[in-house]
């Protein structure tokens, strides 16, 4: 027991020195090594915190920018008093649609179609020819007759404007039975220039060979032949009338 305690004192003694060489060491100047190799570096560090606000700065000068779209509209003000009545305007026309007139104008041809037609149902022979009716009821006349009878029925006497229509008054003239149909064509004005009731010149003609001739002086008015062919003619003569409508 006695010889245990004698190795601890001796431990603690040798502890003891070994700490004051070290102490003593330690405070006196040594002399610098070689610098070593710089090491790699670290791995950056965490964010720092926000700092406190800084003092407000000055104003800065007046930007320049497009202008903003606009607001919205307020409110609806209040509404003021009536103000005095104008004076009267000018009188205006009355204005009708394009469907109007047309309606109007439709209205108006077929109103003059059924005029006609019922016209032509008051005749005993009648034919049609394009928008013209051919009409006959086997009178005979003078042609100062015929022209009147055709003006007191509403129609004129009968005139072909072209080959189709000379050759359906021919076919009427058949069913007549007539050898002569008085035309409304005359040269009373000039001899040998032949025109129409209106004194218009004729624009279309189907005269017999040699005709018109004026046979003695006296042949001013036109009849038609039952063959189509045309003829002048004494006036006084007798013949067939045929209006036209």
């Amino acid at each position: 027991m006695s010889l245990l305690k004698h190795h601890l004192c001796a431990a603690l003694l040798l502890l003891e020195f070994v700490l004051l060489l070290a102490a003593s060491e330690s405070s006196c100047p040594a002399y610098a090594g070689v610098p070593g190799t710089p090491g790699h570096n670290g791995s950056p560090g965490r964010d720092g915190r926000d700092g406190f606000p800084g003092p407000k700065g000055e104003k800065g000068d007046p930007g320049v920018g497009a202008q903003g779209p606009p607001g919205k509209i307020g409110p609806i003000g209040v509404v003021g008093p009536k103000g005095d009545k104008g004076n009267p305007g000018l009188p205006g026309s009355a204005v009708q649609s394009p469907l109007v007139i047309q309606l109007q104008s439709d209205v108006t041809y077929l109103t003059d179609r059924l005029t006609a037609v019922e016209k032509v149902l008051g005749f005993r022979i009648f034919r049609k020819v394009g928008q013209k009716y051919y009409v006959s009821n086997g009178l005979n006349g003078t042609f100062e007759k015929a022209q009147r009878f055709c003006s007191d029925a509403g129609a004129k006497i009968v005139l072909p404007r072209n080959e189709d229509e000379n050759e359906v008054l021919t076919a009427l003239q058949a069913a007549l039975e007539s050898t002569y149909v008085y035309v409304g064509a005359t040269d009373r004005q000039k001899e040998g220039h032949f025109v129409d009731m209106s004194n218009q010149p004729l624009t279309y003609t189907n005269w017999k060979k040699n005709e018109p001739n004026d046979f003695k002086g006296a042949e001013d008015c036109t009849v038609i032949y039952k063959t189509g062919v045309w003829n002048d003619i004494n006036c006084n003569s007798v013949w067939h009338v045929v209006c036209e409508l």
